[in-house]
């Protein structure tokens, strides 16, 4: 059967062996800890980025969609232009028509002139004409100089409604291609508009994830926390057990010392009693041991 001791040196190798896996599970939470939380502190890092990327974003859309309603506005101003011009250019061709119909060629205003010269010079070179004759003339070469004043009017009109018509159609063809670079302009604005609007829900996707994972991680942490709390009250515990458990010890080993001394004294006592019984010699040391002890025992 085994002593009171023993089952206590075995209680304290016990626990001393708990102790020890305790401190090494113990030592494992506090490098899971510090892992935790250098995951933690980066994915911070990484979220408090993504939250700067996507107000970046979300500033270029404010802008970008500014231009877009400029760029709409000014090619819908564009638009008002070309149909303004549009309209005079069709009202021009028409007139330009009217007149090309009418309008003669040059070489019947250089015939006319060519009349109204012969007249005035058969005017000048007849010698003897007479006053009917020279009315006649004089009257001819009137209605030649008025037909000739009418055929130049309208040569010159048809010259400045030609010279609009091609005005117009030089305006007409440069505000197409004003409306079409604006329209590529603002298509190639469009086409940012919806990347950015993708960048910005891709990140604000990843910002949600991020904010999983880092709830997560606290969570994790917190677990982390409570199990080194937990496993520090264990060790705590356990280590009071253990202080108890040596006192005991000590207690037990100072109490077997004091009976192992008594039972030596005990066992020289007797021997002097005898040798006082058969006679003999005894020492005052001896004497010391018979009367001192029953001294100290009173």
């Amino acid at each position: 059967m085994k002593t009171k001791e023993e089952k206590l040196l075995m209680e304290l190798s016990s626990l001393r062996e708990e102790l020890q896996n305790l401190m090494l599970k113990r030592e494992e939470l506090k490098k899971s800890l510090y892992k935790v939380r250098e995951e933690l502190n980066s994915k911070r890092e990484e979220l408090k980025k993504k939250k700067v990327e996507l107000s970046n974003i979300r500033s270029r859309l404010t802008l970008l969609r500014e231009e877009i309603a400029k760029a709409k506005n000014d090619v819908a101003d564009l638009r008002g232009r070309f149909i303004t011009t549009l309209k005079s250019f069709k009202q021009v061709s028409q007139e330009l028509k009217k007149l090309s119909k009418n309008c003669c060629p040059d070489a019947a205003i250089d015939e006319l002139k060519q009349k109204i010269e012969e007249l005035e010079w058969k005017l000048i070179t007849t010698p003897s004409i007479s006053i009917e004759e020279e009315r006649q003339i004089v009257n001819a070469i009137s209605r030649l100089e008025q037909k000739l004043k009418t055929l130049i009017s309208q040569q010159l009109k048809y010259s400045n409604i030609a010279e609009n018509y091609e005005k117009s159609q030089k305006e007409l063809n440069a505000l197409r291609e004003l409306i079409d670079r604006k329209r590529e302009h603002l298509n190639a604005l469009l086409k940012e508009l919806m990347k950015l609007k993708e960048d910005r829900d891709k990140i604000k996707n990843e910002i949600a994830t991020l904010r999983d994972f880092i709830g997560n991680l606290k969570n994790k942490l917190n677990e982390i926390k409570t199990q080194l709390t937990s496993i520090n009250n264990t060790i705590k515990e356990k280590k009071t057990q253990y202080q108890e458990i040596l006192r005991e010890l000590r207690r037990l080993k100072e109490e077997n010392e004091r009976k192992e001394q008594q039972k030596i004294l005990k066992e020289r006592k007797e021997h002097v009693i005898n040798k006082m019984n058969r006679g003999e010699r005894v020492t005052i040391y001896d004497l010391y041991l018979v009367y001192g002890m029953e001294d100290n025992a009173s």
